[in-house]
């Protein structure tokens, strides 16, 4: 009997020094951080936004842009140039005047869509760039959470093994806290691979080495406010990304119309009457060439080929021009309907990520909600820890877990703001699905 009591004393005193140690290593990782603080502030901080001018000042993809903008406005001048002199030597008719505003019109628009496509290309790099600064700090704060969590299941080996030492415990106990380890190990070494991927890709992003900096890890929530209904406001914002297509769509269908028959002498009339002149139209006979022939009759043939041929040659002309006129009637027609096809996608897709993002502000509420909760839970915990009614692993355990509570809602504001991003912008959602 009094060797069973002597086991249960040097139980309990092995487990006072075993757990004991754990809180001093948390109480250790509160100084560190204080020490990391205190180092990070040697550092220089990185935010978001330098992340996101330094990424602008090198990325290929915006210097094109800003060239393809320069080249067009340009060669909008030059034309400008061109027409005004070809004003001063000649009248226009009305034909070549409505060509010059067509093209004046589609060069104007083709200016606009450059600069559009620059402002979209920068809004998808400073989305891509978020993207990878949120990843970073989260992988960061989930080794670090990992870390905390490994040194609990390292202790609770520890007791474990005591425990197996005294023949208190069975050896499948034993060796599923060794699994666990492992398990943890393992996932621990997955995500610090996962991390210097995404350093790496962050670097050649923006240039930034971010191990030379330290990382904000704040991001904000602010709901999406839509003034009146959800479909005018997505209508909204489909128009504005497609608004240099249907100016162009809008334009090609004014300038192809029956105005445009009639002025280019192709329409239906111009067509049938040209087709009779051919019909009826004959070749003439060439004179014989026996020396006998005036050379007046030679004069003649020549003069009625000419006219002959002029007749055939307006009619396969005007079929031509016809033919083209025609396919670019069909193609402004594909255009137009692709334009509205597109629209009614996008409206779509548009309205799945708003109902997506309803569901994550559901989350987010539910998450601070149970947070508040949990926060209360902990002070009741840590005064039955000041009082020694549990164990120092029982408490950290659950400080770990609240810190896992931390990440789910640092996880889904990320998540909401990539979505409100992609209807604000539908320009980036879009673009990711290419």
């Amino acid at each position: 009997m009094r060797k069973n009591i002597n086991k249960m004393v040097a139980f309990a005193i092995g487990i006072s020094v075993m757990s004991g140690s754990i809180m001093p290593v948390f109480a250790a990782d509160t100084k560190s951080t204080s020490t990391a603080n205190i180092q990070t502030n040697q550092k220089t901080v990185l935010t978001l936004d330098d992340a996101i001018k330094s990424a602008i000042s090198i990325s290929d993809t915006l210097a094109l842009d800003e060239e393809k903008i320069m080249y067009q406005d340009k060669t909008n001048d030059i034309i400008g140039k061109q027409d005004d002199f070809t004003e001063k030597q000649d009248d226009f008719s009305s034909v070549a005047d409505d060509k010059k505003n067509y093209d004046n019109s589609s060069d104007n628009i083709s200016l606009d869509e450059l600069q559009q496509q620059e402002a979209f290309d920068e809004d998808i790099l400073t989305n891509k760039v978020t993207s990878k600064y949120n990843d970073i700090v989260t992988s960061q704060m989930k080794i670090d959470e990992a870390a905390k969590e490994l040194e609990i299941k390292n202790n609770d080996l520890q007791d474990a093994e005591f425990k197996d030492s005294l023949g208190m415990t069975i050896a499948t106990d034993l060796k599923s806290t060794e699994l666990e380890i492992q398990n943890l190990q393992n996932t621990q070494t997955s995500s610090e691979n996962a991390l210097k991927d995404a350093e790496y890709s962050f670097k050649i992003l923006t240039g930034k080495d971010v191990s030379q900096y330290s990382l904000e890890q704040d991001v904000n929530f602010e709901p999406l406010k839509i003034d009146g209904s959800i479909d005018e406001y997505l209508d909204n914002v489909i128009d504005s990304y497609l608004k240099c297509t249907e100016q162009l769509v809008n334009l090609n269908k004014d300038y192809y119309d029956k105005d445009y028959e009639d002025g280019n002498g192709i329409s239906t009339d111009d067509m049938e009457t040209a087709e009779t002149s051919a019909e009826s139209a004959i070749k003439p006979t060439e004179p014989s060439s026996d020396g006998n022939t005036d050379l007046n009759e030679f004069q003649k043939y020549e003069d009625s080929l000419t006219t002959y041929n002029n007749t055939i040659n307006k009619y396969t002309n005007i079929l031509s021009l016809r033919l083209t006129y025609l396919k670019n009637k069909l193609g402004n027609d594909q255009n137009e309907t692709s334009l509205n096809d597109n629209k009614e996608k996008f409206k779509d897709s548009l309205k799945t990520y708003y109902t997506n993002l309803l569901a994550s502000e559901d989350k987010i509420n539910y998450y601070k909600k149970n947070i508040e909760i949990n926060n209360e839970q902990l002070s009741d915990l840590k005064c039955k820890y000041d009082l020694g009614m549990i164990t120092d692993s029982d408490y950290n355990t659950q400080i770990v877990s609240s810190e896992e509570l931390d990440l789910q809602l640092r996880s889904e504001i990320i998540n909401y703001n990539t979505l409100k991003e992609d209807i604000q912008k539908p320009w980036i959602a879009f673009s990711n699905n290419n």
